[in-house]
């Protein structure tokens, strides 16, 4: 066992040596090979249209809290708009090109945009147009919800200048009109019971009250003259004066009781209903109205003031803004492709490394020639 194994080694060592001993060999062809590859690659690398890539980052446009428009929606119409990751053959030579719009993996509202051109300024170029494009094509939903906010504004605009003027106005009308003629005619009213109403009804009080004394004047001397005269007719004229007379008195008497009540009703129930009336004004109708015109129509204007002042910032830049680059546009000196320096690294390890297996693949035919002629 220990016999066999050395032999194993020493067939591995002889097999390593021989490996090295024919690297060595050709040495020349490997190194001429490998440099041969190098210069192919390094001249393609050189002689290759460089081409250069610009990066944007766009935030997408928001509206308070909303985007206005869905991302995964706006970057499948982008892609498919600027042809990205199509490969369709063309004759003209190529000038610049999307390559990429993709959504930001950390951030949602965010879309990478990648162009690459044969020089900086039309990839930069390119690259403002794909940000152009998405700004334009959701302006119009910026500008109708600016526009709408806007008439919403001039609506509230015309409401405040109606309520500073013509509501103002007819308050101030109301209380004006309450205190120069709705308590004027009152008192108006009062003074005309006080001072002629009642003296109209006590003057026509004593009006009856003589009359009624004079009815009854009249009957004691139609009495004491049917006492002096015993003639059947005069007695029987005198007993229908009396009844005259009786029916006068009673009617007087009547017409004073109802001047009486009257006068009674005016100073307890009219004449206090106007008081009443005239304080409930005061204290009551126009207290309410003032009170509408100084606290509640300024807090309903400063109420629609501070919906315009919530307005306007609805629409103000912090609240509402379209889509935009954030940054500068990410500009490279040099250019993305060709990566000349790994082009050239990795020429060099392949040409050496397949310099390396056509010299073992050469040997090994050489060997198998060489026993097919000793056989």
């Amino acid at each position: 066992m220990n016999e066999t194994n050395i032999v194993q080694c020493e067939e591995d060592e002889i097999d390593l040596r021989e490996l090295l001993r024919t690297v060595t060999k050709h040495k020349n062809f490997i190194i001429i090979f490998t440099l041969v590859i190098t210069i192919i690659a390094t001249t393609w690398a050189f002689v290759k249209t460089p081409i250069y890539e610009v990066k944007s980052n766009l935030q997408i446009g928001f509206i308070g809290k909303n985007l206005i428009a869905n991302p995964d929606t706006l970057v499948r119409t982008a892609n498919l708009v600027f042809g990205v990751g199509e490969k369709i053959p063309t004759k003209k030579p190529f000038i610049s090109k999307v390559s990429s719009i993709t959504i930001n993996k950390k951030i949602k509202n965010f879309v990478e945009v990648k162009t690459e051109a044969i020089s900086n300024k039309k990839a930069l170029a390119k690259n403002k147009e794909v940000v152009s494009y998405i700004q334009n094509k959701y302006k119009n939903i910026i500008d109708q919800y600016i526009l709408d906010t806007n008439n919403k504004i001039r609506t509230i605009v015309i409401n405040i200048s109606r309520e500073e003027n013509l509501e103002k106005n007819n308050i101030q009308q109301q209380i004006e009109l309450l205190k120069t003629q709705k308590i004027v005619k009152i008192k108006e009213r009062i003074k005309f019971l006080n001072e002629i109403k009642l003296s109209s009804l006590k003057n026509k009080i004593k009006f009856y009250s003589d009359k009624l004394a004079q009815y009854t004047n009249s009957i004691k001397k139609i009495y004491q003259y049917s006492k002096q005269n015993d003639n059947a007719s005069m007695l029987t004229i005198s007993s229908i004066q009396m009844v005259n007379y009786q029916n006068l008195i009673l009617n007087a008497q009547n017409k004073i009781e109802d001047l009486k009540t009257e006068i009674e009703k005016i100073k307890t129930e009219t004449i206090p209903n106007l008081e009443r009336e005239k304080e409930n004004i005061k204290n009551v109708a126009i207290r309410k109205l003032l009170y509408k015109l100084n606290v509640e129509l300024p807090n309903k204007i400063s109420t629609l003031n501070e919906k315009i002042k919530q307005l306007k910032y609805n629409i103000s830049d912090s609240n509402m803004q379209n889509s935009t680059v954030v940054g500068r546009y990410i500009i490279h000196d040099y250019p993305a492709k060709p990566k000349k320096k790994l082009i050239i690294v990795v020429a060099f390890i392949t040409g050496f490394i397949l310099a390396i297996f056509m010299v073992f693949f050469l040997e090994f035919i050489k060997n198998i020639k060489e026993e097919e002629t000793v056989n």
